[in-house]
């Protein structure tokens, strides 16, 4: 288990691009983290926070059973590389502080936790607070913007001027700035949500695809048709671009630009992403019978793996631990 911190500092030095994977459902944990140990690859798992009204006890039990999950597919598949546990905030906002809610995920057991750009003064301090308890556990602290990717840029240059560096900042819809962000930002990592530009045009800086694109594949795929109705994803269906029929030729190939920002659109009008939209009916993807699991899970295995070759990050995870080792040396 590493701190997501630790994680992309090696990452900078290694120049690998981290694939963070959503996964909303224990299948799709289990699916993923075959796929990282056949690719030999770093398993960075990403919980999606729940709906608006679970920010308090039952958002903190579903955080639990979340790392519990993780650890026992790690276990079961035989997984021995990097691992890291990376909570996203709400994006509709927190019915708690951030510094409280935070202190919970990482008490749940996540090695790198994030807030939301801030629009006031008074929002930057209480953000600074938060980053620099997370800066004295050296745990990770991601940037993720809900009011733009400048808004998160800015944060981060406020956070680190009052000493709570964070250790990557989401840029998702700013990559053609990334090279002057990376510049700018300088030892705090870029990451982004749109995976055909991580894909094809890999800015310099970008160290972390935080991708939910597998998941949803694997999702669309292995789902029948009622479970998407009882899903009540109906606007999230027209967001993916989901074909009205559902039969097995569903599309494979990984979403373009223009439906990823399409994406990020819809998620900005609904108050979540879809990932976080699927992350609210978790229960009933954790109760979803055995035959619909086991799909899900090696499709997700499949996806995650794709991913992985696609990113060049396959056989990474000895060079990562080398990496932290003689970060940790140095620093003696």
């Amino acid at each position: 288990m590493l701190s997501a911190r630790d994680l992309l500092a090696a990452a900078a030095r290694e120049e690998v691009l981290l694939v963070a994977f959503y996964a909303p459902a224990p299948a799709a944990i289990a699916g993923f983290a075959r796929a990282a140990r056949d690719a030999e690859a770093p398993l960075v798992l990403v919980r999606p926070s729940g709906a608006a009204e679970e920010k308090g006890p039952q958002e903190a039990r579903d955080d639990i059973a979340f790392a519990d999950a993780v650890f026992r597919a790690a276990g079961d598949v035989g997984f021995r590389g990097p691992l890291a546990l990376l909570k996203d905030p709400p994006r509709a906002g927190s019915a708690i502080p951030d510094a409280e809610r935070v202190q919970r995920e990482v008490e749940a057991g996540f090695t790198g936790v994030s807030i939301a750009a801030a629009d006031t003064q008074q929002d930057a301090r209480d953000a600074a607070l938060t980053a620099a308890a997370v800066c004295q556990m050296e745990l990770g602290l991601e940037i993720v913007p809900l009011g733009g990717a400048r808004a998160a840029a800015e944060l981060a240059r406020q956070l680190r001027s009052r000493g709570a560096p964070p250790s990557a900042v989401r840029i998702t819809g700013l990559e053609d700035e990334a090279d002057a962000l990376a510049a700018d930002l300088r030892d705090i990592a870029l990451s982004t949500a749109l995976e055909s530009i991580a894909l094809h045009l890999p800015p310099r800086g970008l160290r972390q695809l935080v991708a939910s694109g597998p998941f949803l594949r694997a999702l669309q795929r292995a789902a029948p048709r009622e479970l998407w109705e009882l899903l009540d994803l109906c606007g999230l269906r027209e967001a993916l671009g989901l074909e009205a029929t559902w039969q097995a030729e569903q599309r494979e190939e990984p979403l373009r630009v223009e439906e990823e920002r399409q994406l990020e659109s819809w998620a900005d009008e609904n108050g979540a992403t879809p990932e976080q939209a699927a992350a609210r009916h978790q229960r009933m993807l954790r109760d979803l019978p055995a035959p619909i699991q086991s799909r899900l899970e090696a499709l997700c295995c499949f996806e995650g793996l794709e991913l992985l070759r696609a990113s060049g990050c396959r056989a990474t995870s000895a060079r990562l631990i080398g990496a932290i080792a003689t970060a940790h040396e140095g620093g003696d």
